[in-house]
């Protein structure tokens, strides 16, 4: 390996290190067995879902606390866990939550869209996702084709769609705000050197969205895939590293 390259692998690893010893600070709380929140900064939580498939996967999700709004972006893998979820947000910040966004069409972004829709709260997500949607009944609210700006009360979520990668219809969401990137299953944890599942991807585009996420967020402090650890920045050129392994 050249010095140079050397030596940038270096500072990542230990950009990647100081960030996750600043979260680990941030004890999380467990209200439930499968549900954890951590705090990020003073509007935003990560949350995590857990379910036994092949063992126990951890999903993550963002949670964003605005003065009226609150906004959670991805719904546990089904109805009973987001039950949990939203039961233990509302135990902590004694408010209910008023928004959903759906990072793409899989199970672990959209399993608890019937009790979203059944508790009248409204979702957001790409066209795409809605159409691909229809066949198991769930339903989003309001869809968009390229990019959509929701402004809260002291803030805005701006949800991109990048193109195809782990799937069709994975999208971001960034918090200009908080410089919180929420990745998805688009971008892979640092800790993670595999493509994970990929039967619904395109390999061949997956680089090129993450490019395109790169090059419009470029100033993210923090990035939060679909599982496993947050990062940082970083994690766009490891998750182009990871997708273009043989």
């Amino acid at each position: 390996m050249k010095p140079k390259n050397y030596l940038l692998l270096v500072v990542n690893v230990l950009m990647c290190l100081n960030l996750s010893a600043q979260l680990t600070d941030n004890k999380q709380e467990r209200f439930d067995k499968n549900i954890g929140i951590t705090q990020l900064s003073d509007n935003a939580y990560l949350m995590q879902s857990s379910f036994a498939i092949n063992g126990q996967l951890d999903c993550n999700h963002l949670l964003i606390v605005d003065k009226k709004d609150v906004v959670l972006i991805n719904t546990p893998v089904n109805d009973s866990l987001t039950r949990i979820m939203l039961s233990c947000i509302e135990k902590k910040f004694k408010r209910k939550v008023t928004k959903v966004i759906v990072s793409h069409f899989h199970d672990d972004s959209s399993g608890g869209l019937r009790m979203i829709s059944k508790l009248g709260i409204n979702s957001f997500g790409l066209n795409k996702t809605r159409e691909l949607l229809r066949t198991e009944g769930k339903y989003i609210d309001f869809v968009f084709a390229n990019s959509l700006t929701i402004p809260l009360q002291t803030m805005d979520l701006e949800l991109f769609y990048p193109g195809a990668g782990h799937s069709v219809d994975n999208i971001v969401v960034w918090v200009p705000a908080e410089k919180i990137l929420f990745g998805g299953c688009l971008i892979k944890s640092p800790a993670v050197n595999d493509k994970g599942n990929i039967k619904d991807a395109d390999l061949q585009n997956w680089p090129i969205a993450v490019e395109h996420v790169k090059d419009r967020y470029n100033d993210a402090k923090i990035v939060i895939p679909g599982h496993g650890d947050v990062g940082d920045s970083s994690a766009f050129d490891h998750t182009v590293k990871v997708v273009t392994m043989n």
